[in-house]
């Protein structure tokens, strides 16, 4: 009776082992068919019971998941990173070739002083748009990498934006724009670098001019606790699912890119923010486009 109670576990004790070692081989094949293939999203798993092992597989299989979801990231990147590349050399490349061609013009025989004067202005128009779309891809790559000069000190906002729209006055007359202005009486004191808010005006009404219509209204003083500058304009150049985006390295409204317009404005305003320790989000309601700059008291 014992030999055969022995006998019999002895046959599944041996079954067992036979499984567990089967089990094994298998999940050390599937291992290796997963390690090869970069690209497979497959878990690992045991085709017999074991705690222990079971155990371990479900740590291999969150590293598995963790490799794959870095090769996911990589591979996002790496597309981001090529789309940027284009639209900077599509940037570069079409003032260049305006300039270029400019040229050419000034080469021509029975040329008169005229036309090459009109030429020479053109030129030159495209040269400092290219100095100043160089600039920006520059100061971002050092806002990004937290190499951007930043001197905080107590400065007073109403007196920054009152410049601010002052050297914008005769380029939003000309275009038309009916400006509102809603600014507190009192002064606009916070902790921030003077150059980096004149920078970060400076891009937002360039931007209302690139892409508003009709009427600005400007907003400056305290809302909900909160000291900020609100800037809205009509416009039909930004769509709402485009919010998500604006301040996106080379995003832009002009989806063809015709325009010398290379998206880096709101993407420097964001950086600059973001260093003095202040906010800004967008808002757009039913082609009403809202900035909102939130400030460090």
């Amino acid at each position: 009776m014992v030999t055969a109670l022995f006998a019999s576990a002895a046959i599944i004790f041996a079954a067992l082992y036979w499984l567990l070692r089967r089990s094994t081989k298998r999940a050390t094949d599937q291992m290796r068919h997963i390690l090869s293939d970069s690209v497979t999203n497959r878990h690992t798993y045991l085709y017999s019971p074991d705690k222990r092992l079971e155990a371990l597989l479900v740590e291999v299989n969150r590293l598995l998941t963790a490799r794959q979801t870095d090769r996911i990231l990589h591979e996002r990147k790496e597309r981001e990173f090529r789309r940027q590349i284009a639209n900077i050399t599509h940037d570069l490349r079409t003032p260049l070739t305006s300039m270029l061609g400019y040229i050419e013009l000034l080469q021509e025989e029975h040329l008169t002083v005229e036309e090459a004067k009109e030429y020479l202005i053109v030129v030159e128009k495209r040269a400092k748009a290219l100095r100043s779309l160089i600039c920006s891809f520059y100061d971002l790559s050092r806002i990004e990498a937290g190499d951007y000069p930043i001197m905080l000190q107590k400065i007073d906002l109403q007196a920054l934006l009152k410049r601010a729209l002052a050297d914008h006055y005769s380029e939003i007359i000309d275009s038309g724009i009916q400006v509102n202005l809603d600014l507190t009486d009192t002064n606009c004191f916070v902790i921030a670098d003077e150059e980096s808010v004149m920078r970060i005006y400076m891009n937002v009404l360039q931007n209302v001019l690139k892409h508003g219509q009709r009427s600005l209204l400007v907003f400056q003083g305290v809302r909900e606790d909160a000291l900020v500058t609100l800037i809205s304009n009509e416009t039909i150049s930004l769509q709402e699912e485009d919010v998500p985006y604006l301040f996106e390295r080379s995003f832009t409204g002009d989806r063809a890119r015709t325009e010398h317009n290379s998206g880096l404005g709101l993407a420097v305003v964001k950086g600059l923010m973001e260093q003095m320790g202040g906010r800004v989000h967008v808002e757009y309601h039913a082609s009403l486009f809202t900035l909102c700059l939130e400030w460090r008291k």
